[in-house]
């Protein structure tokens, strides 16, 4: 999967576990270990076998379910078809999905591997070329199975946090001939990349000060989305070869827009060195 600079403010706890606060996000729930008691005293421990797509083979583990954790979240003020859930990672994976769409489905905020050997919590995986483990948690889904993109599997998992739709995507969002191609970038993108801020921290920041869009041309640049393996050797960024060419040139065309939206004050310089330098 795809290091840590979550909101200080999850420790202002609420009469029960979970921060709510004025502004972005509108909750959070920490995962670690003092939370994790927290969370026992008020929700008992769930377990579930699941068909894992990170270990690729059927797994057990034990937990909490995640609507029980969102239950216990506010969002007074939003409607829920304003509020996304967002999981931030210790790496800067970030991915988000509505609020809705969390609460139907059935995922298992796991917090330890029934499969691992005795006296461990969790059983290595090799994630990036090297292994891992998914502590302090990791979201597993019962159901519905089989689509990561709308239903995410985040491990190293250290808050859950709910948050307006302007602050889940920011600037990541257009209209017009480029609204496809945002929508794509949200969708598959937004978790690792940040496009003006918002987004995630395990890839680059694609917009500011310089748009990718400045430095790569668009062939190459279409060619990495779609396949970023065959330009550059050990890449995190995964395979997206089951975009279509129609999909790959709308997030370009929508960069290449955003390339002129960026934050105030940011701008890219030419990068030429004087002579001697």
């Amino acid at each position: 999967m795809r290091g840590v600079g979550w909101v200080s403010a999850i420790f202002l706890l609420t009469p029960a576990w979970c921060a709510a606060a004025a502004g972005t996000p509108l909750a959070v729930c920490p995962i670690n270990a003092e939370s994790l008691a927290q969370i026992q005293k008020r929700h008992a421990l769930a377990s579930a076998e699941v068909d894992d797509p990170v270990y690729k083979r059927k797994q057990r583990y034990q937990g909490f379910w995640l609507r029980d954790l969102l239950q216990d979240l506010s969002y007074v003020g939003h409607p829920e078809s304003d509020v996304y859930v967002r999981f931030r990672c210790k790496d800067g994976y970030l991915p988000i999905m509505p609020l809705g769409r969390a609460m139907s489905g059935r995922g298992l905020v796991a917090i330890r591997d029934l499969g691992a050997r005795a006296g461990e919590e969790w059983e290595p995986t090799l994630a990036n070329g090297a292994l891992s483990i998914p502590a302090p948690s990791y979201l597993v889904w019962v159901s519905p199975a089989g689509d990561t993109e709308q239903y995410p599997w985040p491990y190293q998992m250290v808050a859950i946090e709910l948050v307006s739709s302007a602050d889940a995507v920011g600037e990541a969002v257009s209209s017009g001939s480029t609204k496809h191609g945002s929508d794509v970038f949200v969708q598959h993108c937004l978790k690792c990349h940040a496009i003006n801020g918002a987004g995630g921290t395990f890839g680059p920041e694609l917009n500011s000060p310089c748009s990718v869009t400045e430095y790569w041309n668009a062939g190459f640049l279409s060619r990495f989305i779609a396949n970023a393996p065959s330009i550059r050797a050990g890449t995190k960024m995964p395979d997206f070869r089951a975009l279509s060419g129609k999909d790959v040139q709308a997030i370009v065309e929508y960069l290449r827009y955003m390339a002129s939206h960026k934050t105030a004050g940011a701008a890219c310089q030419s990068g030429r060195h004087p002579p001697g330098s």
